[in-house]
């Protein structure tokens, strides 16, 4: 369970530097990253980084960017 916070602060570290450092040609895929950020964001405010409260916020900000990603790149098929 310690390496929950770990993982997610690297799913997010990786997903707004891949959107700092390349073009995404896909503006879902930076909408999804960007709804990450704040869902992050919020947690952070909202509870301490050891606390269940903020593990709990945390994977459904992850769960959510995943769905979200799936989404985005289906539309990215589509077009």
């Amino acid at each position: 369970m310690k390496k929950l916070p770990a993982i997610a602060a690297t799913l997010f570290a990786m997903t707004l530097l891949s959107a700092c450092s390349n073009k995404i040609e896909n503006p879902e895929m930076q909408q999804c990253a960007q709804q990450n950020y704040q869902c992050e964001t919020s947690c952070e405010q909202q509870s301490t980084a050891d606390g269940l409260v903020h593990k709990v916020c945390s994977n459904k900000c992850i769960e959510a960017y995943n769905q979200c990603k799936a989404n985005a790149e289906k539309l990215g098929e589509v077009k």
